[in-house]
């Protein structure tokens, strides 16, 4: 059985560009390949831009849901905590997780690990 080989989009692209130069140069096709060069280009260029950072919604509302934990937590919360403060969008400890994760990121709470148990204090700005 033949071995997959894991080629790119943009591998496949630069080496068809490559091959119909050096056919050019070659003298084995017409020079009219430079249209069908000049397109194949240009896909490669359209996979060599950047992407524009842009963040889901699903981060957003988490952003806002650990903001709104860290206004009605006092001290130390965990996921059950989190869920006890009756906020609607977070139902469960797995959606509490997520957000107290963000939280942790955006520096409202520090993660402390106590054995197994895993609890969030809340940083306070001085």
């Amino acid at each position: 059985m033949a071995e997959k080989k894991n080629v790119t989009r943009k591998q496949a692209l630069q080496f068809a560009i490559n091959i119909i130069r050096h056919a050019v140069e070659c003298g084995i096709t017409e020079p009219d390949g430079v249209a069908e060069t000049e397109v194949l280009e240009s896909m490669l260029d359209q996979l060599n831009k950047p992407r524009k950072a842009t963040v889901s919604k699903a981060r957003l509302m988490n952003e806002n849901l650990a903001r709104a934990l860290a206004e009605k937590a006092d001290g130390e919360i965990t996921t059950k905590d989190a869920v006890a403060f009756g906020i609607p969008e977070i139902g469960t400890t797995q959606k509490a997780a997520a957000v107290l994760r963000v939280a942790t990121e955006l520096g409202l709470f520090e993660k402390v690990a106590e054995g197994k148990r895993v609890a969030y204090r809340k940083v306070i700005a001085e």
